[in-house]
């Protein structure tokens, strides 16, 4: 299951005391070129006013500025950046090749000196949360450091702003998300709550929230969040069908089967090779005991006739509604088509091995464990399960 993050978008604290003042006036210079989209310009008239990064609001704009709208990265720790032509987006350039100018920029090297100066500037600690989540969700800096490390070091400074009234509609979306890595869904839950409350038209917080639900089994609370990321998500249609998705699987969870049928239809409109939701057609339809439930298990096997993975989905599928017969007749119907390819033919073969013996028809199984036998020894060890299992059903089958 997919549940999705969110850009850095850190929150920028300027006090009052700094109007009319150099640093005020950089700010807003700073402010607007990026409105323009001219982030080289900004971080420039930013490093002019403060080139040792002694004062937290510039660094924190600095920080903002760097992690929003980089090009290219080095390590999190040295960042492209470019004045952008009218039509150019940091989305599309990101990653691919140009000229940038690179900035050094040792986030929490700096910001934590700065904290050590200013030990009750918060909102020195919401930039280090910044920082540390920007780098655990997108996994392209401080590779030496395991990813449980970067989360506590996401909630620690987090949690040290929000102590403080320094919360932000992103700040609280990164303690939820760290907490559903985690699977603590209700402390996520609360997290994401609070994310809602503070940006209510933020689609990846109703998403992740109705997600954090439907772990919970609260599936009711979770219908509005779902319907609220479908329509917020009206220009992405392929979080769009997750949203749809999701609707569907919080609508079976909660026995609605007409409901969860239309949100799933609704999902594949919008992606039509989208995993989850053709299994959640098949559940529907192999509860049903419906002449659809094959077709959905052929549409799902045919995605990847060699992946082991489809098989299990698709069989647990059958299995969890007690449908052994039907389950073998259908692995069974794709022998004459399947790619001869030896995974796709081994897996097949031991698939419909492993029903027969299910249905305690031993002698059907044998053939089909001996082919898969043949197949899976030219891609398997001997000791990957799957093998021990062939023989055991031989063994079994004779």
């Amino acid at each position: 299951m997919r549940f999705y993050l969110t850009l850095v978008a850190l929150g920028l604290v300027i006090h009052t005391g700094l109007a009319q003042t150099p640093t005020a006036t950089a700010l807003a210079r700073a402010a607007q070129l990026t409105k323009e989209k001219k982030y080289e310009s900004a971080f420039e008239v930013l490093d002019k006013a403060d080139p040792k990064n002694l004062q937290p609001e510039i660094l924190l704009a600095k920080e903002k500025l760097v992690l929003e709208n980089y090009l290219m990265s080095m390590g999190h720790q040295a960042f492209g950046l470019r004045d952008l032509a009218p039509g150019e987006t940091v989305e599309k350039l990101r990653g691919k090749e140009g000229n940038y100018s690179m900035h050094m920029l040792n986030l929490p090297l700096e910001l934590n000196r700065l904290q050590r100066k200013y030990p009750t500037n918060y909102a020195l600690s919401k930039g280090l949360g910044d920082y540390w989540y920007a780098v655990l969700s997108c996994g392209c800096g401080e590779q030496d450091k395991p990813e449980e490390q970067k989360q506590d070091l996401v909630l620690r400074y987090y949690n040290a702003a929000h102590a403080h009234g320094l919360g932000d509609y992103t700040s609280y979306f990164g303690v939820g998300y760290v907490q559903l890595l985690r699977d603590q869904f209700a402390p996520a839950t609360v997290a994401f709550t609070k994310s809602v409350a503070l940006k209510a038209d933020y689609p990846n917080s109703h998403y992740n929230l109705a997600y954090a639900l439907w772990l919970q089994k609260k599936s009711a609370e979770g219908v509005a969040h779902a319907k609220a990321a479908y329509d917020l998500y009206a220009e992405e249609p392929r979080r769009r069908a997750d949203a749809a998705r999701m609707l569907g699987m919080l609508q079976e969870q909660q026995q609605k089967p007409v409901e969860a049928k239309a949100a799933y239809q609704q999902s594949l409109a919008l992606n039509p090779q989208d995993t989850p939701a053709m299994l959640g057609m098949l559940r529907l339809a192999v509860a049903a005991h419906s002449p659809e439930a094959s077709s959905w298990a052929a549409k799902l096997y045919q995605l990847n006739p060699a992946d082991d993975q489809m098989f299990s989905d698709i069989m647990d599928i059958y299995q969890n509604n007690n449908q052994w017969a039907e389950a073998e007749a259908f692995f069974s119907s794709q022998l004459p088509t399947a790619p001869k390819e030896a995974a796709p033919q081994g897996l097949l073969h031991f698939y419909v091995a492993i029903l027969n013996m299910q249905l305690k028809r031993p002698q059907q199984a044998r053939p089909h464990f001996l082919e898969a036998r043949k197949q899976l020894a030219t891609v398997m060890k001997p000791d990957n399960p799957a093998m021990q299992l062939i023989e055991k059903g031989l063994a079994e089958s004779k």
